[in-house]
């Protein structure tokens, strides 16, 4: 963690990312800032995170809504697509909205068992996740499910990226990576961290809509702590992820 005292309109510059920070107004209890980010860049303020159940509901039913708008978008290419006969884009754009339609499916589902049955359960301790998944929408649905189950989570859009943050930042406690990635991709990534002893122990959970066996890396610490297929099974997932890094699964 970095600490810096700052004056009003002063500026606190990432240049790795491309973002700066600009103090605007200091008051009793509170900073006005204003952040200037790349769309990809993830903002959130920890006190938003920590809001009540019904905050909670209007955040994702916002998420809900522009998911639903942006696959209403996605059948309309979809139908053009198939009008081209362009039958391999066909099958992509179809295996991305069974992903999405997955995740969107938990939320639903999620958010109705929290208001009729109980609260979502809050993490034991504060855990931190490293999300590489080069979809959009399914990294910022997936990244949204996992903050509202107690983890703290940063992304990546690909291997580099992810192993540039790996080397600048606090380490986590997981890392959920997609496997096909562009410029550095899953098993490469792997291996590269698994050849770092700075990253001995590190837990990391491979998910890809294909074969484990088709990567040819390790099962267990020296290589895929464990696999996931997608499209994924929302509550398999939050469970063995909650029992690899606090020993008890969700709700126990």
């Amino acid at each position: 963690m970095i600490e810096f005292s700052c004056k009003t309109n002063e500026k606190i510059v990432a240049p790795t990312l491309n973002t700066t920070i600009q103090v605007v107004k200091i008051g009793r209890d509170s900073v006005q800032l204003c952040i200037d980010a790349p769309p990809d860049v993830p903002i959130q303020c920890e006190a938003a995170s920590s809001r009540s159940a019904e905050g909670y509901q209007a955040q994702f039913m916002r998420q809900l809504c522009e998911r639903l708008k942006t696959t209403a978008q996605g059948l309309g290419l979809l139908r053009l697509q198939l009008d081209a006969g362009m039958l391999e884009e066909v099958r992509t754009s179809l295996v991305q909205f069974r992903d999405e339609f997955q995740l969107l499916r938990y939320g639903v589902e999620g958010e109705m068992e929290a208001a009729v049955v109980k609260p979502r359960p809050k993490a034991r301790k504060a855990r931190k996740a490293l999300l590489v998944e080069d979809d959009r929408n399914q990294r910022e649905l997936l990244a949204g499910f996992l903050r509202q189950s107690g983890l703290m989570v940063d992304v990546a859009g690909d291997g580099a990226d992810a192993l540039d943050y790996l080397g600048t930042h606090t380490r986590p406690d997981v890392v959920l990576l997609d496997m096909g990635l562009p410029r550095v991709d899953g098993p490469t990534m792997v291996r590269q961290l698994r050849s770092n002893p700075d990253f001995g122990g590190l837990k990391i959970f491979g998910v890809t809509g294909r074969l484990p066996e088709e990567f040819d890396l390790e099962h267990g610490p020296r290589g895929i702590d464990r696999w996931f297929q997608k499209p994924l099974n929302p509550a398999a997932f939050f469970h063995d992820l909650a029992e690899e890094l606090d020993g008890v699964p969700c709700g126990a």
